[in-house]
């Protein structure tokens, strides 16, 4: 903790936030701030970087009454990491989930390294080019993201199938995941709309990452498979 009681209170209430390309900065939203903690949450923030400004989002359907509350930490997290991090805030979660009989947080902590292990797996398969594998585990990912709600990463899930897909030349199957993930952008309002532009954008930035030409074949490789 700072020594001085104005930048304590800085600290415990504010969001790390861009300005200027740097990331290092933090900032403080009077309403959005005062929205408590869950590990389970119903909403998340989302930053605004030209606005310099964040909002509220539901992540799922929240019933009149109902508090509104958001993850301090990234989702995902297990209960023994969760503890340990939100010791910055000096508070013991008492939420649902932190509140649910040892069996069921059990099961939550078994699902989200479950989780976990299947994304450093895609990930290492897609690096080593094992990419039927990649595609495996990423489905897997998918279908457990339900159980535990962490439905912010279905967008980023259904991009990777869709840069997979496209690498594999099978662009109709990438065209899919592609449009599914903008869609998910769109539902959580970071985009206004799964547009065209948007999907020419991220067709762009895959034939970038890779090295494809114009007509979707990678520079210099052959196609393959396993």
């Amino acid at each position: 903790m700072a020594s001085d009681e104005l930048e304590n209170v800085i600290r415990t209430n504010s969001f790390a936030t861009s300005l200027g390309g740097q990331d290092d900065h933090m900032a403080v939203y009077p309403l959005v701030s005062r929205i408590n903690h869950a590990c389970k949450p119903n909403a998340f923030t989302r930053f605004i970087l030209r606005q310099q400004a964040t909002s509220v989002a539901a992540l799922k359907d929240i019933e009149p009454g109902e508090e509104i509350t958001i993850s301090y930490l990234p989702l995902g997290l297990t209960s023994p990491q969760r503890a340990k991090s939100l010791q910055k805030w000096r508070f013991n979660c008492t939420c649902a989930l932190c509140s649910s009989p040892p069996e069921t947080i059990q099961k939550s902590d078994s699902l989200r390294t479950e989780i976990e292990s299947a994304r450093d797996k895609a990930v290492d398969a897609f690096q080593h080019g094992r990419p039927y594998e990649a595609i495996r585990h990423t489905k897997q990912i998918l279908k457990l993201i339900p159980s535990e709600e962490l439905f912010p990463w279905e967008s980023e899930q259904y991009e990777n199938l869709a840069r997979v897909y496209w690498l594999l030349g099978d662009k109709k199957t990438g065209d899919r995941y592609a449009l599914l993930s903008l869609k998910r952008l769109a539902e959580q309002g970071f985009i206004d709309g799964a547009r065209k532009e948007y999907f020419d954008i991220l067709w762009q930035s895959f034939k970038d990452d890779v090295g494809m030409d114009d007509q979707g074949h990678v520079r210099g490789k052959g196609k393959g498979g396993e």
